[in-house]
């Protein structure tokens, strides 16, 4: 078979562990996670450690996939020694991201680091999940206090109905709840989007948000009344969140026969 003009050339070599340098976290790799460090460090077999992948750039050996099982050597006393590697050389980050989200399938990357890297690998639906976060006034967190940590859920959106129908989402989200940070709950970001893309072109984004704001206990009565939905019909959260959404939508139109009404989620 024909050798790919864009796969890049890497060397199996040894490399001083001395001389490794792990990259900043969610640029392109993932967290360290110190319980699966120790694990490794607890099961080393050297037989079954197969090759890290490193970048050799500006005189520095850069992990791209095996950082927790440099710890595992460290923790096993082999902190000057060499180790094989495949090793490639002078890759820009976005190139060591896309290596490491297409190589590593040692241990499942979990949803947000594997975001954050897709985002350095200039992936094209991560840039625009973030980008209509981020253009209306928030920002992915890990901590949810501070943003919106659900990355999942806005995927689903994303994927389901594009960046335009989440940016509606997130809009809807900051005039209704005041940007509350239950607000950005998986249920609530997927049964928006739900909502949006099944009426798509009826539903008023700007009363949708302000009938929401009307809810006297902003996002926990809507997931309540969820919830409620959920025990009673044994739906799916998210489409519980959606029904009760078009309800309120609804008795905001006035009378039944009013054309401006959305039909029944069920």
């Amino acid at each position: 078979m024909a050798k790919s003009p864009n796969r890049k050339p890497s060397k199996i070599r040894p490399v001083p562990i001395d001389r490794m340098r792990v990259p900043p976290a969610l640029v392109v790799q993932r967290e360290f996670r110190q319980a699966w460090a120790d694990k490794l460090t607890a099961e080393l077999d050297l037989n079954k450690l197969g090759y890290p992948i490193m970048n050799f750039r500006d005189g520095i050996y850069w992990v791209v996939d095996g950082q927790h099982r440099i710890a595992a050597l460290k923790g096993n006393g082999f902190n000057t020694d060499n180790v094989d590697c495949e090793v490639y050389e002078n890759l820009a980050d976005s190139e060591m991201a896309d290596i490491f989200l297409g190589r590593d399938a040692r241990k499942q990357i979990a949803p947000y680091d594997k975001f954050h890297v897709a985002c350095t690998a200039q992936h094209k639906r991560e840039l625009d999940i973030r980008r209509a976060v981020e253009s209306n006034g928030q920002k992915i967190s890990r901590d949810r206090d501070e943003g919106v940590s659900c990355v999942g859920a806005l995927g689903k959106v994303y994927d389901r109905s594009g960046d335009v129908v989440l940016g509606q989402v997130i809009r809807t989200i900051n005039l209704g709840f005041g940007g509350d940070p239950l607000a950005f709950d998986r249920s609530v970001i997927e049964g928006l989007g739900l909502v949006y893309n099944r009426f798509n072109g009826r539903t008023n984004e700007k009363a949708l948000g302000q009938r929401l704001n009307n809810l006297k206990q902003g996002a926990r009565e809507l997931l309540r009344k969820a919830e409620a939905l959920r025990e009673r019909t044994g739906n799916q959260k998210k489409h519980c969140v959606a029904a009760v959404v078009v309800e309120i939508y609804n008795k905001g139109e006035g009378p039944t026969n009013s054309k401006n009404r959305l039909p029944s989620w069920w």
